[in-house]
């Protein structure tokens, strides 16, 4: 299971490239078993960002997603939430952690994981939508 923070500022989202840097995903990581999904986000927060405190955090979409690893097909539930930072200084703390501000109609389904979520991050407004919406990704065909 993880838990993941759609971080927006000036009409960007806030992404990560992964460790390996072939695709790019929202900040934030797995839940520990002794956890809640929304301890395990502020202690991802803290550990990557230095953020202390996520303020309001609005579930916005629940992704149940199946990729393939060398190990074999992956079944994974993550919680994307939206996170009212306000003006908290947003720096990596871990030496592999590369941020981006991107627009979201730059989230490319090819480098974005996971890919499904894209879609829907580009016509995300944070006001109109209705919350949380359930997606499907299926990405067995990459490794």
């Amino acid at each position: 299971m993880t838990a993941r923070c759609i971080i927006m500022r000036d009409g960007l989202i806030l992404v990560q490239l992964s460790k390996k840097g072939d695709f790019y995903r929202l900040p934030g990581g797995r839940v520990r078993p002794e956890e809640t999904v929304l301890q395990g986000l502020q202690r991802e927060l803290r550990e990557e960002l230095g953020i202390s405190d996520i303020g309001e955090a609005k579930l916005a979409f629940i992704v149940e997603s199946f990729y393939r690893r060398r190990s074999g097909i992956v079944h994974e539930i993550g919680f994307y939430f939206i996170c009212s930072l306000g003006d908290a200084e947003i720096k990596p703390r871990e030496e592999h952690l590369k941020l981006r501000w991107v627009r979201p109609d730059e989230l490319d389904v090819d480098n974005f994981r996971p890919s499904a979520l894209a879609k829907y991050l580009r016509k995300l407004d944070g006001s109109s939508d209705v919350y949380p919406q359930y997606i499907i990704n299926v990405d067995v065909g990459r490794i």
